[in-house]
């Protein structure tokens, strides 16, 4: 299925750092939990540590949302959902371009290491067939 995103949607999933990926848990519990992640124009691409929570789920299961914030009066909320698959294991994110491009300096700013970002090396791609969003207030 094939999502045509308007320009808003498009630029805020280009820019936010932030995101609230929920995923199902075994008991049926939505569980959100705050992730890094870019958008390539059609997917969106998190990187995990391996055995995190997320990634069990979606084994389990691979219908996904991903939550930006609102311009805090309750508009410009965004939210896409589609279906999560683990795109690779053993990737390394500090040789995604994309990935570096945007979270490189703020990384560095966080005082996080190489080492530690090296570490979320399961790599799981959103293909997106959903979009929900709210008005941003005038």
């Amino acid at each position: 299925m094939t999502v045509e995103f308007a320009q808003e949607v498009s630029r805020r999933l280009e820019s936010d750092n932030y995101g609230w990926l929920t995923t199902v848990a075994k008991s049926g519990q939505p569980v959100p939990r705050l992730v890094w992640f870019y958008f390539d124009g059609a997917d969106i691409t998190v990187y995990s540590e391996p055995g995190a929570a997320k990634v069990r789920h979606i084994r389990n299961h691979p219908r996904v949302s991903l939550h930006l914030d609102s311009d805090g009066q309750g508009g410009g909320i965004i939210a896409v959902g589609g279906t999560a698959t683990v795109d690779a294991e053993n990737a390394n994110p500090l040789q995604d371009e994309r990935y570096q491009k945007k979270y490189r300096e703020h990384a560095a700013s966080l005082g996080f290491t190489d080492e530690f970002l090296a570490a979320y090396s399961t790599r799981l791609r959103i293909n997106i067939d959903k979009v929900w969003t709210t008005p941003t207030a005038e």
